[in-house]
């Protein structure tokens, strides 16, 4: 079955039922965006990353397969709290949105990490910390085919509900995983509880990023 879901969404049931209302309870919700200034932010970026793998070329052990991360947090580095601008300005519309109680709170990233995959790499499945409140990832190379971030509805993906029949089509009411492709430049935040992976690099070039978690302090 095609993964391509139908991007219309339904604000009010259609139906010839009188009375019928639908009440969405506790969606999964992603957010994609596209930071401004990103072609000359993204290579200070890279001059960063590319100093840092030269320092450490070791990687840290985390659930990637065949890919290097910082040993180091590099959430503290110039290009990266200037990216972190931008960022936070949407997490607190993010935090807006799911009416969160952080009117006298500030966002703070302490786990920042900066990600090589080269061709042939990929994440595993996983959720994050559950202390964590928003986490993310901003991709600063991003070439065709590169592995899409793939979000799952938990439930399902467990198998506490295999009785759905069959879907006609694909749908944001009805699809079991979610996938939104990397582009350079593009940011992603998710609730941290959301599980993700990571597709299979099957490009003939590293994609480059940076993975976050966000919490309101």
């Amino acid at each position: 079955m095609s993964r391509r879901i139908t991007t219309e969404r339904e604000t009010s049931t259609s139906t010839n039922s009188v009375g019928v209302q639908r009440h969405d309870f506790a969606p999964n919700c992603i957010w994609t965006f596209k930071i401004r200034g990103y072609d000359l932010l993204n290579e200070r970026l890279q001059l960063l990353i590319a100093n840092e793998r030269r320092a450490t070329p070791e990687t840290r052990q985390c659930a990637g397969r065949e890919m290097w991360q910082s040993q180091r947090q590099v959430g503290e580095d110039p290009p990266v709290k200037e990216l972190f601008e931008q960022i936070f300005q949407v997490a607190y519309e993010v935090a807006s949105f799911l009416r969160w109680d952080v009117a006298n709170c500030t966002p703070v990233c302490k786990v920042c990490w900066a990600n090589v995959h080269p061709p042939g790499s990929y994440h595993t499945r996983h959720i994050h910390p559950a202390t964590t409140h928003l986490s993310g990832v901003y991709y600063i190379q991003a070439p065709e085919h590169c592995g899409d971030i793939v979000f799952h509805d938990l439930p399902r993906f467990l198998g506490l509900w295999g009785a759905a029949p069959k879907p006609l089509e694909l749908t944001y009411h009805n699809a079991s995983s979610f996938p939104v492709r990397p582009e350079e430049g593009l940011c992603v935040l998710f609730p941290g509880y959301v599980m993700h992976e990571v597709e299979t690099n099957r490009s003939e070039s590293d994609r480059v990023g940076i993975a976050f978690n966000i919490n309101f302090e």
